[in-house]
């Protein structure tokens, strides 16, 4: 796992929840770090453990903590890596074009970066498919990233997962939506590791029912 996503997890524990919650984590979790360097790979169960500790204190499914953190993060990442998106693109032109951005991070100077497996595909003009692939299992992550980008933007977006490797399937996929003003409203069902509570101009739709689990070594 990339150094700088665990040292944005850190940060987003701290930011959310206190320095003394992410005290209390390092304490709990089977992790051995206690600085997380962005240019460091690190394993990836340092993600699980925390999320599954920082979970365990507050009272959280560990997914509903990787799902804040994807929401958390976004701005900080399009921040970061603002020379590979358009200034043309709203929020979901650049959901969209997520393969085109990953591909171009992988081909920065940074050549031990590893990306999560992502295609995108535009079915319509109000409508993007994700497929997300990585044994990390991280959908959880992308999942608030969406709604990130939806609170970045402003758009109206619902996001419906069609299938999740939690409940194992081979890939999960995200079907994106941008609502239109004559559209009725829409009325979605949470999922297991969200937290229940609905973001204005952010939706999410699903079936599943599966908790936390391990992902595995590949990016």
């Amino acid at each position: 796992m990339h150094g700088i996503i665990l040292q944005t997890l850190q940060a987003f524990v701290v930011d959310t929840y206190g320095e003394d919650a992410w005290l209390a984590i390092q304490e709990e979790a089977a992790i051995e770090e206690t600085v997380y360097v962005p240019v460091t790979v690190y394993p990836d169960g340092d993600v699980y453990e925390i999320a599954r500790t920082a979970g365990a204190l507050t009272e959280q499914s560990p997914r509903t903590i990787l799902t804040q953190y994807g929401t958390w993060v976004l701005p900080a990442l399009l921040e970061t890596y603002n020379l590979h998106i358009d200034d043309e693109w709203d929020g979901l032109e650049l959901i969209a074009n997520i393969q085109q951005f990953h591909t171009s991070l992988r081909t920065r100077d940074m050549t031990t970066l590893t990306t999560p497996r992502i295609r995108s595909k535009r079915l319509d003009e109000n409508r993007v498919q994700i497929i997300y692939d990585s044994d990390r299992k991280l959908c959880d992550v992308a999942r608030g990233a969406i709604q990130g980008v939806a609170e970045r933007f402003d758009e109206e977006l619902v996001a419906d997962e069609r299938t999740c490797m939690h409940e194992g399937d081979d890939a999960c996929r995200f079907d994106i939506r941008r609502t239109v003003a004559d559209n009725a409203e829409t009325t979605a069902e949470p999922r297991a590791g969200s937290d229940g509570d609905s973001t204005s101009g952010f939706e999410f739709e699903s079936d599943a029912t599966a908790d936390a689990s391990s992902g595995g070594t590949d990016d």
